[in-house]
This record gives C-alpha cells, structure tokens and sequence, in this order.
C-alpha cells in the first residue's frame, strides 16, 4: 500500500482473502476479524490477516453482507462527496413519496 490512508480498518478471514482475490466483492459478518469503530455507510480499508491490503469497500451494520468491495487500488482517491450520496438518497426518499 502506497498512499498513507484515512479510513477505519476490518481485519478479514482467509476464506474472505480468498474469495476477494478471485473476484467476489462482497465480505460477510462473519468473515470479519476485526473493525474499527465507524458509522454506517463509511468507507473502510480491508486488510488480511498477515496485513495485506485487499481493497477498500463500504460498510453496512445493518445486513449479513458487511462489506461491499469497491476498489482494490489502494491509491484510488475517493471523492469527500461520495460517503454523503447514501444519506442524500434516503433523505430523498423520506421527502419524496414513493
């Protein structure tokens, strides 16, 4: 890993490592070793075991799938805006009637 990052950490299992590199964007609950404190929603930083980075994906407390792989570069630059869109969208669909 190159760039020095800013986002929380999970620590995730072999089976997840695995699955990761063959492609597979999704780490279940119970694949995760261990997660720094954040929000829901945040962008965090997966690493394995040994401490290599896999990629970075975004959280979800609320679902079996914990995190959701979205990139494996570890220089890829995320825009500030981004972590706002999921809240924007849920603000949006409280105001609008579906």
């Amino acid at each position: 890993m190159k760039a020095q990052r800013q986002f929380p950490k999970a620590t995730l299992t072999k089976k997840a490592e695995t699955t990761i590199r063959f492609g597979h964007p999704w780490i279940y609950d119970s694949e995760v070793v261990s997660l720094e404190d954040c929000e829901n929603g945040s962008l965090v930083d997966l690493f394995s075991e040994k401490g290599s980075y896999l990629g970075t994906g975004l959280l979800s407390l609320n679902s079996k799938i914990r995190l959701r792989l979205l990139s494996q570069n570890a220089n890829e630059t995320f825009s500030d805006a981004f972590p706002l869109a999921p809240r924007r969208t849920r603000k949006r669909r409280n105001i609008l009637p579906v």
